[in-house]
C-alpha cells in the first residue's frame, strides 16, 4: 500500500474511506481499523477513525481540521502507524471492503 496514493484518495474533494484488517488465526488475532475523511457543512475536514477486534463494537475518534494540510498530516501519521504493524503485532494490515 502506497501512502501517498492512499492519502490522495482519502483527501479527494468528495472524501474517502479505507478499511484495513490484520488476521492471524493461529494466535487468535483479528483486528479491524477504518478511517474516513469528509467535509462538514462548515467546510472543515473531518477525520474519523475506528479500531477494534473484528466482530466487537470497538472504539473510535473524530477530529476536525480547518486546513486540509493539517488533516493530511494527521492521516499520514495514522497510516504510517498501520504500516508498522508487522513490527508491533507480527501481522500486516491489508485493505478490505469498507
Amino acid at each position: 500500500m502506497d501512502i501517498e496514493t492512499t492519502l490522495n484518495q482519502l483527501l479527494a474533494p468528495e472524501g474517502g474511506r479505507l478499511a484495513l484488517e490484520a488476521r492471524d488465526p493461529a494466535r487468535g488475532l483479528a483486528r479491524r481499523w477504518q478511517v474516513e475523511v469528509a467535509e462538514d457543512l462548515f467546510g472543515w475536514t473531518t477525520l474519523t477513525w475506528s479500531w477494534g477486534r473484528i466482530g466487537a463494537a470497538g472504539q473510535g475518534k473524530q477530529c476536525s481540521f480547518a486546513a486540509r494540510g493539517e488533516a493530511r498530516k494527521a492521516v499520514r501519521t495514522l497510516l504510517q502507524r498501520r504500516m508498522r504493524a508487522p513490527r508491533r503485532i507480527g501481522v500486516p494490515y491489508v485493505p478490505v471492503a469498507p
